[in-house]
């Protein structure tokens, strides 16, 4: 089945179900999104049936509600944009600041995705000034987004200001990419003296703002996940009910599954985050956990622009099986012998099966399907399959990192060398990204650190001899030094580099290096 073929059938299936414009697109985002942006069109909504218009109408209806603080959250207000039918399609948090002038500091402001660009981000900011002009109170706000940004404007035209403009180049660098509005009904003799109170304030609340942000953060992520595990049940209830499954079904219970994987690593290292909220929140049915996993895409497309890249001897030399069809190929490789997936085997005495089911990935709390070994002419190589959105990053990452080579002699820290292990081959078919390099000794530098903070005798030798410390600071010093080398012209790249540590896989234990000095890494590779 062709990408426009089954596009179309998700079309059919969500018109049957009457589901409405929210659940429908929050399904699609969550679980089809990689797929639609193949699509060259203004708007991925556009190839199905109807949506558009329901999405037109879903806005005409909306209005902003305003809810108080709760008791535990005495100075935390809240506006949210409702639909008619009461679903919440953005939020905007605030927080009040009780100085000599009362202020407002808009912590938060986020649109549902699929709603962005409809004027509901105008609708709710012009929203915050009314309650602004309401309270006679000053509102104050870290604008991230860049001045040549289309979305910057939304706040100029509504009269907000840098707060540079009101009190000079006196602020701090911290301050740089604030911003303020002052109703005119505000009269202040000393503003500077003012707005400097406020925020010293605001930086001794930073800790506890976070800690509310990330409480919300993950209350309303947790909600979105029940949502849509509730849309998928509608979605293919005829199919569960009749107790079989299709490609469509198990792909996209796939993929709300590893995005919930991937949640629940994230909210590991929030600040203030304590496990209220709990992902325990979301049970799976029994016939959902039973379904064999399908991570990878199927659907072919005509005008997407397939192939290979890369080594043009490895090219050559591959197997004409994988020429053909890499996806499945590729797929049916043997995983990667990582320490997540070893400490699982250790765990439950069992193999990995290559018929993987949903309860299994629940179970081990990561993907291994996403990394694949590959033995060709007497190497080893490592298959990374990356979302297709990040092909022409991936494309840019090559190109930068053939510059590093360049430079290894000169990339050496405190004993440690590094090195570069290039990508060798990048690989796209049926909305697949593959990346081909060589298998190292070492993992990845967030799962070493994991392994030493959760296996009982690594924490032990850790907290002995501060091996996280030596990882992190080879990293930094790594990024300190790319920096200053490549300036700003690779600032992206040097941000998405993967960091590699010298490892003994088979033992799941660092290969370290000690000496009357201290400890070292011998290598690290970039990737």
């Amino acid at each position: 089945m062709t990408l426009p073929e089954q596009l179309t059938q998700i079309s059919e299936r969500i018109e049957k179900t009457g589901m409405g414009a929210t659940d429908a697109l929050t399904l699609i985002n969550m679980t089809f999104d990689e797929q639609m942006k193949r699509l060259d069109v203004s708007s991925p909504y556009e190839a199905f049936t109807g949506l558009s218009e329901l999405i037109d109408h879903t806005v005409r209806g909306t209005k902003i509600e305003r809810f108080r603080p709760k008791e535990h959250r005495r100075r935390f207000h809240t506006l949210e944009i409702h639909t008619e039918n009461g679903e919440i399609l953005g939020y905007l948090n605030m927080l009040y600041l009780k100085r000599t002038v009362p202020c407002y500091y808009l912590v938060y402001v986020e649109v549902m995705p699929a709603f962005r660009g409809l004027g509901l981000g105008t609708k709710i900011v012009h929203a915050f000034k009314e309650f602004l002009l309401d309270k006679k109170a000053i509102g104050l706000l870290d604008n991230i987004v860049p001045p040549d940004d289309p979305t910057y404007s939304i706040y100029t035209n509504l009269g907000w200001k840098t707060l540079s403009e009101i009190i000079g180049d006196e602020g701090s660098e911290e301050w740089k990419n604030y911003m303020i509005l002052i109703p005119e009904s505000i009269q202040v003799h000393d503003i500077k003296g003012d707005l400097n109170r406020i925020l010293f304030s605001l930086k001794k609340k930073r800790p506890i703002i976070d800690m509310h942000d990330n409480e919300d953060m993950v209350k309303r992520t947790i909600e979105e996940f029940q949502n849509v595990y509730k849309a998928l049940m509608r979605l293919f209830r005829d199919d569960l009910q009749a107790g079989t499954s299709n490609t469509l079904m198990r792909f996209m219970f796939t993929r709300l599954t590893t995005r919930l994987i991937g949640f629940h690593r994230r909210i590991e290292s929030l600040i203030g985050y304590t496990g209220g909220e709990s992902l325990q929140q979301l049970s799976f049915d029994e016939t959902i956990q039973r379904l064999p996993v399908q991570p990878y895409s199927l659907w072919k497309f005509e005008e997407e622009d397939g192939g290979m890249w890369g080594n043009e001897e490895i090219l050559r030399s591959l197997p004409r099986e994988l020429k053909e069809d890499p996806t499945i190929y590729i797929e049916s490789l043997p995983f990667y012998r990582r320490p997540y997936l070893d400490n699982w085997m250790k765990k439950t005495g069992l193999q990995p099966s290559q018929e993987l089911t949903i309860a299994d990935l629940l179970d081990f709390r990561f993907d291994p399907t996403r990394l694949r070994e590959f033995y060709h002419n007497g190497v080893t190589y490592i298959f990374e399959r990356v979302s297709p959105l990040f092909f022409h990053a991936l494309v840019r990452k090559r190109s930068f990192l053939k510059q590093v080579e360049r430079s290894e002699a000169a990339l050496h820290f405190s004993g440690t060398i590094i090195r570069v292990n290039p990508i060798i081959l990048v690989i796209r078919d049926r909305g697949n990204v593959y990346a081909l390099r060589r298998q190292v000794q070492g993992v990845h530098a967030q799962e070493a650190l994991d392994q030493l903070k959760s296996i009982l005798h690594l924490r032990t030798l850790n907290s002995t001899v501060g091996i996280d410390r030596c990882i992190l600071n080879v990293i930094k010093n790594t990024e300190d030094w790319l920096k200053k080398r490549f300036h700003s012209r690779f600032k992206r790249e040097i941000e998405e580099l993967a960091y590699f540590i010298p490892w003994d896989i088979e033992h799941n234990a660092p290969a370290i290096r000690v000496d009357i000095s201290g400890i070292s890494l011998d290598t690290v590779w970039l990737a």
